[in-house]
């Protein structure tokens, strides 16, 4: 009789233990069940900020002694960006602010200087880089109806820009880059003009640095994103860079916001988007079959790349179609044959790519002579791509996009007829921010 009691009470317990198990329900949570985020995933962002911020920080302190700025500026700088990762391991609330804080005073805060010091500090140099400052140039021959290509930038001021190579800066009569690269910015360009007399186009790139912040921030919620972010701008010597002008920026932008399009199943504008980074500047193109691929793993079917790829042909054309028309010899002399020819009207070999080791062991003789850099490059881009489409396809994060971006800019460019510390650049942000993103849990 007790006995019988004994099962009649159990059964119901049983029962219910049964259906918590075929249900999946979780009647009670053990205390150990849940394992807590390591110390490193509870302070990464203290971390990322000390292991890339602190050697950005004594960068910048070049700078200032090279400008000869009172000691306590950067000082007073150096005990704010402390104050602020103090912040993000005291209050971990305030990690989204400390970490864009301590972004702008490392990154942007000495572009505005090199803004206003050019601006308001006389000097026979002019305080921007030669990039930067062509492509204010290309947007001011626009606007006073003379083609941009085959224009004279050097009497236009573009002389004056630092340049430390041997031989004359290529820019002064050759615009490499496609339209895209200053008609984005010329509306800027044009009201600065009109309400202030002047023109920077480190302005409009600080503005696309914004963007590549938010477009990481949405393409990796929370501290992923963060991180990432920080890694791409705090790269030791990004800042040096950028107060001269990084040209990349407004092109790295563009690209973010395909994938993020491609992420987001908006197939469509992923195709405009990547016609206007390939409009902005010629090697982007490197980067589509890899968001192409992304944009398979989404879902996209053969029909609809077709269609995102006719969009952005279109675009394409509609920047570069007008200046075909309006002077084409022009512009096949400056971004076609002087990347890719031979002899005086080319580019001379520079940098510390493939192509000037091949030039001081003596298998290239000149630095303006012709040879096959282009098949090393279709090379080299269709290695990269064939391990991204095998690598992609295997359900990765789309994180890994984005290293495979920095791998395929860095491959390619470094076989090309020149490598600088720009392309290098490029390559190590985009590597960097991918693998700073992975593995971490939205915050």
């Amino acid at each position: 009789m007790a006995t019988a009691s004994l099962r009649l009470a159990k059964a119901p317990r049983e029962r219910l233990a049964a259906a918590g198990r075929c249900t999946g329900v979780q009647l009670a949570a053990t205390p150990g069940s849940v394992r807590a985020p390591s110390v490193v995933a509870q302070h990464a962002d203290a971390l990322v900020l000390m292991l890339l911020g602190l050697p950005t920080a004594a960068v910048d302190w070049q700078i200032a002694i090279t400008w000869a700025l009172p000691a306590w500026i950067p000082a007073v700088a150096a005990c704010l960006v402390g104050a602020l990762i103090v912040a993000t391991l005291a209050r971990p609330q305030t990690k989204a602010f400390a970490t864009a804080a301590v972004v702008a005073l490392l990154y942007a805060l000495p572009v505005v200087g090199g803004i206003l010091r050019w601006h308001l500090v006389a000097s026979p140099r002019a305080l921007i880089g030669d990039g930067a400052y062509q492509t204010q140039l290309a947007g001011a021959f626009l606007l006073n109806g003379t083609d941009p290509y085959g224009a004279d930038y050097g009497r236009a001021g573009l002389a004056a820009a630092p340049w430390g190579e041997s031989f004359p800066s290529p820019a002064l009569h050759h615009l490499v880059t496609w339209p895209g690269q200053f008609l984005f910015p010329l509306p800027l360009q044009v009201v600065s003009r009109l309400v202030f007399g002047w023109w920077d186009e480190r302005v409009f790139l600080l503005l696309a640095a914004v963007a590549v912040w938010l477009l990481l921030g949405a393409l990796f919620p929370g501290t992923p994103g963060r991180l990432a972010a920080v890694a791409l701008f705090l790269v030791p010597g990004h800042s040096l860079l950028a107060v001269l002008g990084d040209n990349d920026l407004p092109v790295v932008a563009l690209l973010l916001a395909a994938l993020l399009a491609a992420q987001y199943r908006r197939f469509l504008l992923m195709g405009l988007l990547l016609g206007c980074a390939i409009a902005t500047k010629q090697h982007a193109l490197l980067a589509v079959p890899l968001i192409v691929i992304w944009a398979g793993v989404r879902g996209a079917d053969a029909r609809t790349i077709v269609r995102a790829g006719a969009a952005g042909t279109a675009v394409i054309a509609a920047f570069i179609v007008p200046f075909l028309l309006w002077d084409a010899a022009a512009f096949f002399r400056d971004t076609v044959v002087f990347l890719v020819g031979g002899g005086t009207d080319t580019y001379p070999i520079n940098g510390f790519g493939l192509s000037a080791m091949l030039l001081s062991s003596g298998v290239i003789h000149g630095a303006r002579d012709a040879f096959p850099f282009a098949l090393l490059e279709i090379a080299a881009a269709g290695a990269a791509w064939a391990v991204g489409w095998r690598w992609l396809r295997r359900g990765v994060p789309v994180s890994d996009v984005l290293i495979l971006l920095g791998l395929v800019f860095t491959t390619v460019l470094f076989v090309s007829r020149y490598f600088h510390d720009t392309h290098l650049l490029l390559g190590v942000e985009l590597t960097l921010a991918g693998l700073a993103s992975r593995g971490w849990r939205p915050a």
